[in-house]
């Protein structure tokens, strides 16, 4: 409610100023007179039939006749037109005739109106009637140019009448000393019978002219000391424009002429009026002053000075006349703290130099960025201006309209205008616009989701952190805002998704004005996130969606097109939805990229078992500013998969989820038993086995454990505890778990990852029995150890890798945690290294030669008794 009587108050004093300049305008000279049509004029003889066909008209009326035409050296401008009423909507379009006009330097002069009715003229013309408004169309935008406009409201008009009008206007702006320059359509948004443009201009006068989309050249002829440039054109085509063209491309036909040889000329016009050797006023002075004293350094110097144009010195734009392109006094602009982008500019530049700071004037078009270079030189080529400033080697660029900038003197955001016009003396032709970094402003969103259970309400925190130019955006809004307005506005942005939000704590942001970033921070509360599914009982679902990445996508209104579709450009959004879980989810992760001409969007899905954390990241980037014609398939092609990709929802099967009513699983139980009975006999059955020590074993006592011997024995302490820490915190005995798995309407139904889970709690458990019997058999110094171990060894290997194997080629449609490569990896190394050391080491060799039953002592000195015999008889025979 404050909003609406801030902004009701606001209309007021607009519509009070706009009051005030009407009675200015009812106050002054009369400027709107009759009179013959010129004699320099080209007349052309009346249409009254159109070839046009009436299914090819917009708005119920259409042109037969344009014709526009100028005496330069006289500064006069004349218009003709003709066009046709078709239907009761085109009577109601265009009964009213109006005229524009600046009375600072223009007269009006009405020649003709007149209706064909039935091939019989009626005369409208009558001067009591018209009526001179001042409408002032750029007031919304703090623009005053007093321009006016005549109005001549026709009375009974009907359907098929002709109106047929002339008028001229007599006068130039002064501030172009003369010099002559316009530019005009040759084809029009509906279809035109005939046009005539003629230009008329003394012989010694030099006129260029330049024509885009079109190659229709004027006729040009010299005779009494004048030289004509013509175009007389008959049957031209309606021009079909497609929507969402870019602000810089121009889809209608058309020619530039002007008087002016170079850029050069352009700079040398205008130089005189941006005067920057201006002493300022007293009080200037003690500003510029405060910040020499008060900052340390030039960069500082400028920032200081930049800040206070931009933010102290409010924009008004007083355009009328010479106001439209003189600048008005650095001091005058001061002392009344508002003006326009030029005033700005120049008092930025004279604040900057009595600093010490180079810095110029520079003249942009903020609408055909990049086109300024196509057309011809003149002033009407720009619109706006900004500040160049040269410091320490480094050409910068400012624009003093834009407010609530922050950052460095190197960082300050600058719009796109890539072409500007330095007002220096050494400039002579366009420069190019060379942004800052800074330019890629960048969105950084990251959303949290807080479940205390599946079906209950959800906290959701928001932060978002808003970098360059979008900070400045919002650094802007947030001091244009009520908190309340803006508070509003994000809860009830989130309403379209969650109608149960609520908002939780009140809005905040924290400004960091050096980095120039701008975060806000957002709670919500949400009773209503999950939603029945129709027609399958007990199943929920909560969906999430990147809405504020969304919002930055252009969807093409039109897709079949001739002419390039504007994107809002630079854009670089980073979106994350992270879901911290109630309980354990099954997560297929996932990565998504699409790469276009014109963005870039890459989505990640991944899971962390630890803190059941779901995270959801979306990247998007627009490259460029448009779309060609020719690449809009790929570009719809590619849109639509980045669409589609979006969005992630959360399936909860509630009767599923209630199991048995402890969750746990008895029947894994007693598997897990049986299990533990069958590895507890197999233990046993190895705890007999009772082979002979290696060959070469010494007979005397068995060495003691050390060594190497060390490593595999902490081994088998810690197995065991492993082993069963591991049997007890897995899901095994999770009754709700093996159902999703087994149950084919389960969403996670996977039979094969149940038969898999199965035989990993089985071997699981033999591990443990086979690692506490090898631990015994290691320190009793078994000489069936080292058979064990390799046995170990190599069975956890083919353990690990069979697992990874597995889980690798099921393709499972969700994320678990599986074995990694680097595992499999590491238990084939271990494999490699002990069992080769268990086979060949001395120290193995004369440390595990105890057995359960050993043999007697005879049967080991047989074979001693035998070699000296054998030795003894070969002695003999040798003798």
């Amino acid at each position: 409610m404050a909003h609406f009587y801030k902004q009701t108050f606001r209309t007021l004093c607009l519509s009070a100023i706009f009051l005030f300049c009407q009675l200015a305008a009812s106050a002054a000279p009369k400027t709107i007179s009759t009179a013959p049509i010129p004699s320099w004029t080209k007349q052309i003889p009346l249409r009254l039939q159109t070839n046009v066909a009436p299914e090819d008209v917009n708005d119920g009326y259409h042109y037969l006749q344009r014709s526009i035409q100028w005496e330069v050296a006289r500064e006069e401008a004349y218009f003709h037109n003709t066009y046709k009423i078709t239907t009761e909507e085109g009577v109601q379009n265009s009964s009213e005739l109006q005229l524009s006009f600046d009375p600072n330097h223009e007269k009006l002069y009405l020649h003709k109106v007149t209706v064909w009715r039935n091939g019989k003229p009626i005369d409208k013309l009558d001067l009591s009637k018209v009526k001179v408004i001042q409408r002032e169309q750029g007031l919304e935008q703090r623009i005053f140019d007093e321009s006016l406009t005549a109005l001549l409201v026709l009375e009974d008009i009907r359907v098929g009448d002709l109106v047929e009008y002339a008028w001229s206007t007599k006068g130039r702006n002064p501030v172009f000393e003369g010099k002559f320059f316009a530019s005009f359509y040759l084809q029009f948004y509906d279809p035109v019978d005939e046009l005539l443009v003629h230009i008329l201009m003394p012989e010694q006068r030099k006129l260029h002219y330049k024509l885009h989309k079109t190659e229709h050249k004027p006729t040009v002829v010299t005779a009494n000391g004048n030289t004509s440039y013509t175009w007389h054109l008959t049957n031209l085509p309606a021009t079909t424009v497609d929507s969402d063209v870019p602000g810089w491309y121009d889809p209608y036909p058309s020619a530039m002429v002007s008087e002016y040889n170079s850029w050069k000329e352009v700079v040398d016009w205008a130089l005189p009026m941006y005067e920057l050797n201006e002493t300022p006023s007293k009080a200037l002075q003690a500003v510029i002053d405060s910040i020499r004293t008060t900052a340390r350094t030039k960069e500082e110097w400028l920032v200081s000075a930049l800040r206070f144009v931009q933010d102290d010195v409010r924009y008004l734009g007083m355009e009328a006349g010479i106001g439209g392109y003189k600048p008005r006094s650095p001091s005058q602009v001061f002392a009344q703290r508002f003006g326009d982008c030029k005033d700005k500019s120049l008092l930025l530049a004279t604040m900057l130099k009595h600093l010490g700071i180079e810095a110029y004037p520079a003249l942009v078009n903020s609408s055909s960025k990049g086109q300024v270079k196509n057309g011809l030189p003149s002033p009407y080529a720009f619109n706006h201006c900004i500040v160049q400033v040269n410091l320490r080697g480094s050409r910068l660029w400012y624009d003093p309209t834009i407010s609530k900038q922050r950052g460095t003197s190197h960082s300050n955001y600058i719009p796109d205008y890539q072409q500007a016009l330095v007002l220096s003396p050494s400039s002579k032709g366009l420069t190019e616009v060379i942004p800052p970094i800074a330019n890629n402003g960048g969105i950084k969103v990251l959303e949290t989701f807080l479940f205390d259970d599946v079906g209950g309400a959800v906290t959701l925190q928001v932060k978002t952190e808003y970098t360059g130019w979008e900070a400045d955006m919002q650094r802007s809004r947030f001091a244009t805002t009520s908190l309340k307005e803006i508070q509003k506005a994000y809860l009830n942005f989130y309403a379209n998704n969650f109608p149960d939000i609520e908002m939780t704590q009140p809005v905040d942001f924290i400004d960091y004005e050096q980095g120039n970033k701008f975060t806000i921070l957002e709670e919500y509360s949400i009773d209503n996130l999950w939603e029945e599914l129709e027609g399958i009982n007990g199943q929920v679902r909560a969906t999430f969606f990147p809405k504020v990445l969304r919002d930055y996508i252009n969807t093409p209104r039109t897709s079949k097109r001739t002419m390039p579709m504007g994107l809002s450009y630079p854009v670089n959004v980073e979106h994350e939805i992270q879901l911290f879980l109630p309980e354990p989810w099954p997560v297929n992760p996932e990565v998504k990229e699409v790469k276009d001409d014109a963005f870039t969007y890459k989505s990640v899905v991944s899971y962390a078992s630890t803190g059941n954390l779901l995270t959801l990241h979306y990247t998007y980037s627009i490259l460029q500013d448009h779309v060609l014609p020719e690449n809009m398939s790929a570009f719809m092609r590619n849109q639509k998969l980045m669409l589609d990709d979006m969005g992630y929802s959360l399936n909860y099967n509630t009767g599923t989820a209630a199991g048995n009513g402890t969750g746990f699983s008895w029947i894994m139980l007693v598997v897990a038993l049986l299990a533990l009975g069958a590895a507890i006999y197999g233990g046993y059955r190895l705890y007999y086995y009772d082979p002979n020590p290696a060959p070469g074993f010494s007979l005397g006592e068995a060495e003691t454990i050390g060594g190497w011997l060390l490593v595999p024995l902490i081994v088998l302490f810690v197995t065991p505890l492993g082993g069963i820490i591991t049997v007890l915190r897995s899901n095994y005995f999770n009754q709700t778990m093996w159902e999703k798995l087994v149950l084919p309407s389960s969403q996670t139904f996977a039979p094969e990852l149940a038969g898999l889970i199965l035989v990993e709690l089985i071997l699981n458990i033999g591990f443990v029995v086979f690692s506490i019997l090898l631990l015994i058999l290691f320190l009793k110094k078994r000489s069936s150890v080292p058979e064990l171990m390799k046995a170990f060894y190599v069975a956890n290997a083919l353990f690990v890798i069979g697992e990874y194997v597995a889980l690798e080629s099921m393709h499972l449609p969700f994320e678990m945690d599986k074995t990694s490569p680097s595992q499999a990896v590491r238990a084939v190394i271990l494999a490699a290294i002990w069992v080769p050391y268990f086979h060949l080491s001395h120290r193995v060799k004369d440390t595990f030669v105890k057995m359960l039953q050993p043999p007697l002592e005879e049967e080991f000195d047989q074979p001693v008794v035998e070699i000296a015999n054998e030795v003894e008889v070969s002695n003999n025979n040798m003798v």
